[in-house]
């Protein structure tokens, strides 16, 4: 029993943390002159006792019982003149030292386990019915922070790329990624203005979990003379903890209460998204923060939350909230009430949950819609096939809060895409088949707020159905574009194996609109693939519906057997090439974009066995790795 507690002890982060006991007004920077001699000697008098604390706590882990290390280690605060109380509490050691600041010792990880006691907060309040503000976040850039980036960089780094590109949807850009000692006092101090604020990192608890008076968010600036100075009034009166960390981050570092953010900033014309991504961020005076926003809501969890939940909630309320294919924009009320993703979990027999305060009418987009008009008289080139040489009327026509915007046309010949209004005349010179697409940009910011698309045809040969129906081939691209791993397996030790992301579906056959294939590899003992392909094509030839298997095993030191099937739903034609002197044909579905190839990969499975026993399950797709999905048809000779 004793060595399992040093196990878990020799994992935990030291972290010592120093504050004020009394509670009082913040100032603003820039007056040094409550930074006294007196002042230092009393701040570096604390720091000095802890530093020496935390270095004889390292031995007696070594040489001792882990707990019995910690009593020790209370022990020493309490045998110094400096200190009045020294409380030992399921993170650590909290001391209260007689010149009125607070400090102690804060270890990552658990020692005891105390049922929460605390009130989460207020959850759903419409402060909306105050104020005259629509909601609807009302800036149009995200600003991501993560003062622990260098420990959670495979989370945040997702967590940034999925919400770059979900967000581009409706307009938000991600266009502030702050990382480690990036986050500063004098950066958080600089939050007004945006739309959507991530802010991760580490959340502290004081004084212990089953009694707390106020959480603590961990900076990433570690601190100095001239920073301390700066902000020593806030930093002797509780707003502005100063910790050391010793494992997972080197030296000391700054830490900020809500009362600094909300002090700090102007919210009072910001329709804001607060998500709260570190632990605890629910508690203390965290969801009171919405007084101060014009509009919006706050988001944060009522408990110690693990990575991943935290970065899925992140992803998912983001994603749901920015979808634009929906008829109506989802509100975040919404998104906290629908079944399909929990918004709970259990560890270790506690229920931990993510909560929000504020306006949960708050959407991302509303009211924004592009739509694709051609507008000759008998729909040519789109509905019918048009003619080269000839100019084309097309418009775009949009409807959004949006004043200011510009519209980017790329016609699919290969040209440059060109900025133009929204009312175009376009030629081309050669017969084809052809992709037109406007982009829709927010003049404010550059961002894109949607995009529509039409299938172009010039000349007279046969539509995409007539060449569909006669195709015998289908190839599917569908992963890296090389040899990365985009599967994620509940065997962690198998991460690396590689998926076929390209393979062929032979021998078509068809029956109407459904068609169907299969093609066998290999030569039946060293290795066998098969590929089963049976989908269905559109009325109009435009998109394509299908479920594609692959099965085979492969025979060098064992016999390994490998199975993976796929569903892909209504495939949008996005590249068409008629038969011509110079080929047979190529129609392609699909998108070359990874991130939007979730719209259309509805599901996938994948296992792998030996004759003994199933060894691995594929769970999910690294979408982060995912460069394309298309699904090419050809005809052969």
């Amino acid at each position: 029993m004793n060595m399992m507690k040093k196990l878990i002890l020799a994992v935990l982060s030291i972290v010592l943390f120093s504050t004020t006991f009394f509670w009082a007004s913040c100032r603003k920077t820039g007056d040094d002159e409550g930074w006294t001699e007196e002042d230092k000697a009393s701040y570096e008098e604390v720091l000095n006792l802890q530093d020496e604390v935390s270095n004889n706590l390292d031995d007696w882990f070594l040489s001792m019982d882990s707990l019995d290390a910690i009593n020790r280690a209370q022990q020493s605060f309490e045998a110094s003149p400096s200190v009045t109380e020294a409380t030992i509490n399921s993170k650590g050691i909290a001391v209260q030292y007689a010149n009125g600041m607070r400090g102690g010792l804060f270890l990552k990880g658990k020692l005891f386990d105390y049922k929460k006691s605390t009130d989460s907060g207020r959850q759903g309040e419409d402060i909306n019915a105050e104020n005259d503000l629509k909601s609807l976040v009302n800036g149009r850039k995200m600003l991501q922070m993560d003062a622990a980036y260098s420990e959670f960089s495979y989370y945040t780094d997702q967590v940034h790329n999925l919400n770059s590109s979900n967000l581009s949807r409706v307009g938000i850009g991600v266009t502030d990624y702050l990382k480690d000692g990036e986050v500063t006092l004098d950066r958080l101090t600089q939050l007004a203005g945006y739309g959507i604020i991530d802010m991760s990192g580490h959340g502290i608890p004081w004084p212990k979990e089953d009694y707390i008076t106020e959480i603590y968010y961990v900076t990433g600036e570690t601190a100095s003379e001239n920073t301390s100075q700066k902000y020593w009034d806030e930093i002797k009166t509780g707003s502005i903890p100063v910790i050391k960390t010793m494992r997972f981050t080197n030296g000391t570092k700054y830490c900020v209460s809500p009362d600094f953010i909300s002090s700090h900033n102007d919210f009072g014309n910001d329709t804001l998204f607060f998500y709260g991504g570190f632990c605890f961020s629910f508690l203390g005076g965290w969801p009171d923060i919405i007084d101060d926003f014009g509009d919006g809501a706050y988001l944060g969890f009522d408990w110690s939350v693990q990575g991943y939940h935290c970065a899925n909630w992140d992803i998912n309320s983001l994603a749901f909230m920015s979808d634009t294919s929906k008829t109506a924009p989802m509100n975040l009320e919404d998104w906290m009430n629908d079944a399909a993703v929990d918004k709970s979990y259990n560890e270790s027999g506690r229920t931990i949950s993510i909560h929000y305060t504020g306006d949960g009418k708050l959407t991302l987009w509303g009211d924004i819609s592009v739509k694709l008009i051609a507008l000759s008289d008998d729909g040519a080139p789109v509905s019918n096939p048009g003619e080269a040489g000839v100019a084309y009327p097309f418009k775009c026509e949009v409807v959004s809060d949006i004043s200011e915007l510009e519209y980017v046309w790329d016609i699919g010949d290969g040209s440059s895409p060109v900025t133009a209004s929204n009312a175009v005349n376009i030629t081309w010179s050669e017969d084809g088949a052809y992709l037109l697409k406007v982009e829709v940009i927010d003049k404010s910011n550059g961002s894109s707020i949607g995009s529509a698309t039409a299938n172009v045809s010039i000349g007279t040969q046969g539509g995409v159905k007539e060449f569909m129906l006669t195709s015998d081939l289908m190839r599917c691209y569908f992963g890296s574009g090389g040899s990365t791993n985009i599967t994620i397996w509940d065997n962690p030790s198998l991460y690396g194996t590689d998926w076929a992301q390209i393979a062929d579906y032979g021998n078509l056959e068809w029956s109407g609109l459904s068609f169907s294939g299969t093609l066998t590899e290999g030569d039946g003992t060293s290795w066998s693939n098969t590929n089963t392909i049976s989908g269905t094509l559109s009325s109009d030839g435009q998109t394509v519906s299908f479920v594609a298997e692959q099965e085979g095993f492969t025979n060098t030191i064992h016999k390994d057997y490998y199975y993976y099937k796929m569903t892909v739903s209504q495939a949008p034609l996005y590249h068409f090439e008629p038969p011509s002197n110079t080929g047979n044909g190529q129609a392609n579905y699909g998108v070359e974009d990874g991130q939007n190839a979730q719209n259309y990969v509805t599901a996938f499975e994948g296992q792998k066995w030996t004759d003994e026993e199933v060894y691995a399950t594929v769970t999910g797709i690294d979408w982060n790795k995912v460069a394309n999905l298309i699904s090419s048809f050809n005809k052969i000779d």
